[in-house]
């Protein structure tokens, strides 16, 4: 993918890191403004026209950019930096309140949300946005917090039956930024890594992959980081649910969503995590040196034929099924001959194990908390055309042609969903103890291991979604020693 000819020389916006364009920064060899519009006809050259991408849903204005951009460069020679991300965009999932001064509305892609106001941008947002001092570009499906990225609140768990990765009734079909024609009509949910590109923060991954921006903000209940950041190959983290602050931010599943990084590198996705963190009431102690050797690590994997997706989410597909798993098994051995650790297979409790009174845990959980979260957000909004759950359905029934082909079969179950709140408390509390105390936390413990490793495309995040864990992405297993070169 071409990042065009007018570029200010040694740019690179699809290969480079956030540390490397920082690197340009620093020498004095690129200014903020400059990258502010590399990035800004990168987005213009491939997310309408071009490669058609689809990743943003908003863009803040090009003025405002510039001028921010410029106080950054000023700040830049009294070498008064804001962070180790001074003057660098960042992409912002749209889930999050950016600075009401941009004009970007939070509409998790529904046109329902598209005039819905705010009046303060999330903690999580102005922390990042301080230490970038990032130029919000757009409403990614942004931050810089200068974008906002198109999203799919539409996700199978979220919408309905026919969702597809990466689509949204605002946004339309995101794209993948490695197979051109993409996504293909009819296929399922996720269809293949090859040609969809996941979701929901999708945006967020196609963004940075596409080099708008070299880092994004996500949001993940289960997989909506790390499924998409692992098709555009990037690195990924969700951080633990409810430990980062909600303010501003539009949270369908308390119990189980959490913001989370995108990022070309491990040390940009650090960099970027440990802001995001820093937000926290409780300051959490994060490691100073992260490890630089497979010889340090610990790795348990799970057994990859066990571990794959249901065919309404991911049709079967032979060849991609043995591609994978040849891929998988290859890192195993290749992780093993580079000092690495390996208990293979690790017998982790499978997620259509975890279920209560007889139905799915995470179902019976998320269904449970969307109503009422939905309202909640939508209650405190200081200018909304909805204001609940129940309002978001009548507009898309009364708007049908607004909907991208959409239905609402989770919106529906969740809006009669009639569980009681003891109930509700007893399966978090049970579904939380099976997935992680008697799950994750006793193999980890039982094989001294330091992660537990599953193919992205299989249910392994439910499992991390129960247990209130945070999962990473980690890319190129088939070449492990690229991560520490």
């Amino acid at each position: 993918m071409s990042c065009g000819t007018s570029s200010p020389k040694n740019l690179d916006l699809v290969a480079q890191s956030a540390a490397e364009l920082q690197g340009l920064l620093s020498s004095g060899a690129l200014k903020s403004t400059q990258l502010v519009e590399a990035s800004l006809a990168q987005i213009d050259r491939h997310d309408r026209q071009g490669m058609n991408l689809r990743a943003m849903i908003a863009v803040a204005p090009k003025s405002k950019l510039l001028d921010m951009a410029k106080e950054l460069d000023t700040e830049r020679e009294n070498n008064s930096l804001r962070g180790p991300f001074h003057g660098l965009p960042i992409i912002v999932k749209d889930i999050f309140n950016t600075d009401p001064d941009l004009g970007m509305a939070t509409t998790l892609g529904s046109f329902a949300l598209r005039d819905a106001k705010h009046s303060k941008q999330a903690l999580v947002v102005q922390k990042v946005a301080l230490c970038t001092q990032s130029n919000p570009v757009t409403r990614l499906h942004s931050d810089s917090s200068w974008s906002k990225d198109s999203l799919s609140w539409e996700k199978p768990t979220y919408l309905g039956e026919k969702a597809v990765g990466g689509l949204s009734a605002l946004g339309g079909q995101c794209q993948s930024p490695y197979i051109k024609g993409g996504v293909v009509k009819g296929d399922s949910a996720l269809g293949h890594s090859t040609k969809n590109p996941g979701g929901s923060s999708t945006g967020s991954a196609v963004g940075v992959a596409a080099g708008y921006s070299p880092l994004a903000l996500g949001g993940e209940a289960d997989g909506s980081i790390n499924t998409p950041a692992s098709r555009a190959s990037l690195f990924a983290l969700k951080c633990t649910p409810q430990t980062i602050p909600s303010d501003g931010i539009f949270l369908i599943s308390p119990t189980f969503e959490s913001p989370g990084g995108m990022a070309k590198t491990v040390e940009d996705l650090a960099g970027l995590i440990k802001i995001i963190v820093s937000t926290t009431d409780t300051p959490l102690q994060l490691p100073e040196k992260m490890p630089t050797a497979w010889s340090e690590f610990t790795l348990g994997f799970v057994d990859p034929h066990m571990w794959q997706l249901p065919s309404f989410l991911l049709a079967p597909d032979e060849e991609y099924s043995r591609q994978m798993i040849s891929s998988y098994e290859a890192a195993i051995e290749r992780i093993k001959s580079l000092g690495g650790h390996v208990h293979y297979s690790v017998p982790l409790v499978h997620p259509s194990d975890l279920q209560f009174e007889g139905k799915s845990g995470y179902l019976t959980i998320l269904l449970g908390e969307i109503r009422d979260s939905v309202n909640r957000t939508l209650e405190a909004l200081p200018s909304t055309p909805v204001r609940s759950l129940a309002d978001i359905i009548k507009f898309n029934n009364d708007h049908p042609d607004l909907q991208a082909g959409l239905d609402q079969t989770y919106h529906i179950q969740a809006q009669e969903d009639n569980i009681d709140q003891e109930t509700l408390t007893r399966a978090r509390q049970e579904m939380k103890k099976r997935a992680g105390e008697e799950g994750i936390d006793k193999m980890l413990s039982q094989f001294g291991l330091d992660a537990i490793i599953a193919p992205m495309d299989s249910p392994i995040s439910t499992v991390a979604a129960l247990a209130g864990e945070q999962p990473f992405t980690l890319v190129r297993l088939d070449s492990p020693e690229h991560i520490f070169e």
